[in-house]
């Protein structure tokens, strides 16, 4: 899904990850001295105009007599501000306190330790990028949604944006009658004016700013029965019906969670709203989450396994995040990986048991190994790190969301799922509507497993990339594990040492045992009675460390892998072997030989990683030259997985062949251009653009990106005006996803220039662009676009998602690494986080070319030695 830097940093802008920003380095933290108590806030909206008026009350504490504060209001005109105590009004003045909303209020005498109040009114227009309090549009009407995290709280409302203040809300909003309002929490009243209805809901618990939503539209929506709380699901008029399916499934998800966590659900509601401009996949408010409507909204007769499995593993993310991250809630955004690895963590765990028949496992381990590719990076960043710039937060949340996850399935391997499963109920119960830091959660989990598991989490935590793990086997059965940091061949990285529970199962050649050893050194030895005929280091798949063995020892677990590794153990040797050609452990035709040798197993999930990895494969070494051999490679490597499973789905396909069939169809259509394939999915493309329902879902996507690669001009136009008029998300998201398939050079200025126009939202813009990434002449055409329309391009997005511009020059190319440096050096195309993604860009540059340079010729040799 994401194979190269580039696409995961699109990911990040198109939204399938929430999405945060930290106050700045010249920005002050806000003193706890004055803090608040609880806030009551109202607003006046209509989706229909372009402003907005409000009003805020906050009870703030003094701690020790002051004469300042600071509080946040940013793109906003504050009307009147007031401020009382006990003995009456109070004169104040505000001025600015830095360039990112931060308000200083200063006062002639010094306030004395009491509670006051703050009563401010306020205007501003709607935010128009899809952050703070925002207007949208969908289908001539006007809607209005929040996006507040991590500090955009402050661009709706006056307030303490910052996640420590944690404190009960009053919510009233007013709208035109025929609109509707929502919020976190539940109707208490309303008021009915001659045409404004007043919305005035429950008060709060104790919740951080960043967590707050509000909406405010024509909203349509569909009960969900079955939960243990109330909720709906709430869309832009005329989606309702497709929000059946969301609505089927989400009890049993909470059902779920309720059950892990040993606790019901800690709110009075649970609602889903779908937000049709949105950057994040979705976002935990607690009572009414947000969710992209392409995720949210499926069409039940064409929707598709994978949309099916993204639902619910965003539902399961979600509310899972209602305890952690909105129940518990970070004190800082260091600790965001207490919200995000852990909800990542339970999505993963709960998938499998849910729903089986998805083959989520897969795609975990696909996003395991590409998020390990990221972290081999020599510009990579720990999970945990200071937060003190715009871009901090943004930086590396592949690292955040899914190293973190899997470091803590590491962990709870170690420890045991029970005793990991006490030591969170614990955690949270101590710590329910309040804020916590990492050490919180190690103390919980050493108390609940009787082990030090601080070492063991904190070296992953807070330190960047991760170990390769060696072993060596003695004649007397010694085995000796040592370990270094990963690096690809060539990169300069810092030394370090990390606390790994290494799981070696160890066969004698009849039976096979088990140990688990802390490497918490450079080098320990392991006593192993008897004769050590293979070790493989990773028992269950779940380490976040490479490693490697002998290599008669490799070739024996590669060539017996029914015999020697479970089918995630498989796919995790996979991944590994992959890793170990960019490090230079192995050699490329040595990598190319295990591919093709794995790809004729029965197992769809291998045949699907093994095309996962060969992705990356193609940027280093598939030069125009070498296209037509490895167009070869492609046939000899997944023909026989073509036979075996057909293109065409069948009434009793498995899931697991279902899962993978669209890859395999990409993978054949568009690399091998086996011509079957292609008049194939012309064929379906036709049959699609006609009734969408006449196709299987599963493969519909992959047809139409084949159908485009082999495209004219006529079919270019029918694919634009298919995707102009689709209403359907899902229809609207593939024909996005083919359009940068195009090979003709014209068409693909088409392409480009047509994502500028107002036909495409800024957040789709992207994804219709990814696949124009696949070929050298692509990325370059790309970059240059994005070169020339750079202005029109920044002035979209929120100033934070600039910074990901760099990510355009990924690639092998180091002419246009060059001229990148260039462009991106001129103020006018830096923002915070401009220069450290460009230094990854870099180094990503130089580890592509390294690795071509080293093992090119061995791969040319292979490829062009297959007969055609």
């Amino acid at each position: 899904m994401r194979p190269c830097s580039f696409r995961s940093a699109m990911l990040v802008l198109s939204g399938l990850v929430a999405l945060a920003r930290p106050a700045f380095a010249d920005e002050p933290r806000l003193d706890p001295n004055v803090a608040p108590t609880s806030e009551a806030v109202v607003l006046n909206l209509d989706a229909n105009q372009t402003d907005y008026t409000g009003s805020v009350k906050i009870q703030v504490h003094v701690e020790k007599a002051t004469r300042e504060f600071l509080f946040h209001a940013e793109e906003m005109k504050l009307d009147t501000v007031e401020l009382s105590g006990a003995a009456g009004k109070i004169p104040v003045t505000i001025t600015s306190g830095g360039d990112r909303g931060t308000q200083k209020a200063t006062t002639t005498a010094d306030l004395a330790p009491g509670d006051y109040t703050l009563a401010i009114s306020f205007s501003k227009p709607y935010n128009t990028q899809a952050v703070g309090l925002y207007r949208g549009m969908f289908e001539g009407k006007g809607y209005l949604f929040t996006q507040f995290e991590s500090l955009d709280a402050r661009k709706a409302f006056p307030c303490w944006d910052e996640p420590i203040y944690k404190i009960p809300w009053d919510m009233t909003i007013t709208v035109p009658t025929q609109q509707v309002a929502v919020f976190n929490t539940p109707v208490e009243k309303e008021q009915m004016g001659a045409t404004t209805h007043t919305y005035i809901y429950k008060r709060t618990p104790p919740t951080s700013s960043y967590l707050l939503a509000v909406a405010a539209g024509t909203f349509e929506s569909v009960p969900i029965t079955g939960q243990s709380v109330p909720g709906r699901i709430y869309t832009c008029k005329g989606q309702k019906k497709l929000a059946a399916h969301a609505a089927s499934i989400a009890p049993r998800i909470l059902a779920a969670e309720e059950n892990y966590f040993g606790t019901k659900y800690p709110y009075e509601k649970l609602d889903f709203i779908a937000v049709p401009e949105y950057w994040p996949g979705a976002m935990e408010n607690p009572g009414l989450i947000t969710f992209s409507d392409k995720i949210l909204l499926v069409d039940p007769a064409s929707v598709s396994l994978s949309q099916k499995s993204t639902l619910a593993m965003v539902i399961i993310h979600e509310e899972a995040h209602m305890w952690f991250g909105d129940l518990v809630t970070m004190a800082w955004w260091d600790d965001l990986w207490l919200n995000e690895s852990f909800a990542d963590w339970l999505a993963v765990k709960l998938m499998p048991e849910l729903y089986p028949e998805y083959g989520y496992e897969t795609r975990e381990l696909q996003e395991v190994n590409h998020t390990m590719t990221q972290d081999a990076n020599a510009i990579t960043t720990p999970v945990r790190r200071k937060v003190d710039s715009g871009a901090d937060i943004m930086e590396d949340l592949d690292i955040t969301y899914k190293k973190g996850r899997t470091v803590l399935k590491m962990t709870e391997a170690f420890i045991g799922a029970d005793k990991f499963q006490l030591g969170v109920r614990n955690y949270l119960a101590a710590h329910a509507w309040k804020n916590a830091v990492a050490a919180d959660l190690f103390t919980a989990l050493a108390d609940a497993s009787g082990k030090n598991i601080e070492p063991i989490l904190a070296s992953y935590l807070d330190q960047a990339g991760f170990p390769l793990v060696k072993v060596g086997v003695e004649p007397n059965g010694m085995v000796t594990l040592s370990q270094t940091r990963f690096r690809n061949a060539g990169a300069a990285v810092s030394d370090e040492t990390w606390s790994v529970p290494v799981r070696l199962k160890i066969s004698d050649g009849k039976n096979v045992q088990t140990r688990v050893v802390v490497l918490d050194k450079p080098t320990k030895q392991v006593e192993i009675p008897g004769k050590v005929d293979w070790v493989m280091p990773d028992d269950g798949g779940v380490g976040y460390y490479r490693w490697i063995v002998p290599s008669q020892m490799m070739m024996k677990l590669a060539s017996h892998p029914d015999a020697t590794m479970s089918k995630r153990e498989r796919t995790r040797f996979l991944g590994n072997a992959r890793a170990l050609l960019n490090g230079g452990e192995i050699t490329g035709d040595e990598y190319l030989t295990i591919a093709s040798d794995m790809a004729q197993h029965p197992e769809p999930e291998i045949v699907t990683s093994v095309m996962t990895d060969l992705e990356t494969l193609r940027m280093p070494f598939v030069t125009a030259d070498l296209e037509g051999p490895f167009s070869r490679y492609v046939l000899h490597t997944l023909s026989p997985a073509r036979q075996r499973y057909g293109i065409e789905p069948k009434s009793d396909d498995s899931e697991d062949v279902r899962l993978m069939r669209p890859t395999l169809i990409d993978w054949l259509g568009e690399d091998g251009r086996d011509p079957d394939v292609i008049t194939y999915c012309e064929g379906v493309t036709e049959k699609y653009m006609q009734d969408p329902a006449s196709v299987d879902p599963t493969i519909a996507g992959a047809a139409l990106r084949v159908a485009a690669s082999d495209g004219d001009q006529a079919r270019f136009e029918q694919f634009r005006d298919k995707l102009e008029a689709a209403t359907v998300p899902s229809d609207r998201s593939r024909y996005m996803g083919a359009m940068g398939h195009f090979r003709d050079p014209k068409i693909q200025d088409e392409v480009l220039a047509l994502a500028l126009t107002d036909k495409i939202r800024v957040m789709d813009r992207f994804q219709l662009l990814s696949g124009l990434m696949d070929t050298e002449a692509g990325r370059d055409r790309t970059y240059t676009w994005m070169t020339r329309n750079y202005d029109k391009l920044a002035s979209g997005l929120p100033v934070e998602f600039r910074a990901y511009f760099p990510f355009m020059v990924s690639g092998c190319e180091q002419q246009r690494l060059d001229a990148a440096k260039k462009f991106f050096a001129e103020p006018a195309h830096q923002v915070d986080g401009t220069e450290r993604n460009l230094e990854k860009v870099s180094s990503q540059i130089s580890d592509c070319l390294n690795l071509r340079e080293r093992e090119g010729k061995a791969v040319a040799t292979y490829l062009k030695s297959l007969a055609p």
